[in-house]
């Protein structure tokens, strides 16, 4: 009996994220706030960003955070990281965090971000 052959389609990847997990360093919270605002800096002009989205999680000062930026392609996402002022500010960050944070890459299946002007493609913070 022959095996039936199956073929998944893939839609086009659109987007990649590139996708951090760490816990926020006790009394650091609002310079890693400060830290991430500063990134949007270096991040905002890198050919292919298209956004960045930094979460917060758990009790008072035990607090865990997820950072997640969008870029338009694998090749945009990775060539941000070689950037001098990327490798700086990367430090920076890292030393307000816990030991052994993590970060993977990933496709976006499904966004949007609403807006309730249709021409506005950046957001402000």
């Amino acid at each position: 009996m022959a095996t039936p052959s199956f073929s998944l389609t893939r839609p086009e990847v659109h987007m990649y994220a590139r996708v951090w997990k760490l816990g926020i360093l006790p009394g650091k919270v609002e310079e890693f706030t400060a830290t991430a605002k500063a990134g949007m800096e270096i991040l905002r002009p890198q050919a292919g960003f298209r956004g960045l989205l930094v979460l917060r999680s758990g009790p008072g000062e035990g607090l865990e955070a997820t950072l997640v930026s969008m870029w338009a392609s694998i090749e945009a996402l990775r060539n941000s990281e070689t950037t001098p002022a990327y490798q700086q500010a990367l430090v920076h960050f890292l030393s307000l965090c816990e030991r052994h944070p993590s970060m993977r890459e990933e496709e976006v299946m499904v966004s949007e971000f609403a807006s309730t002007d249709l021409d506005d493609t950046v957001t402000k913070f």
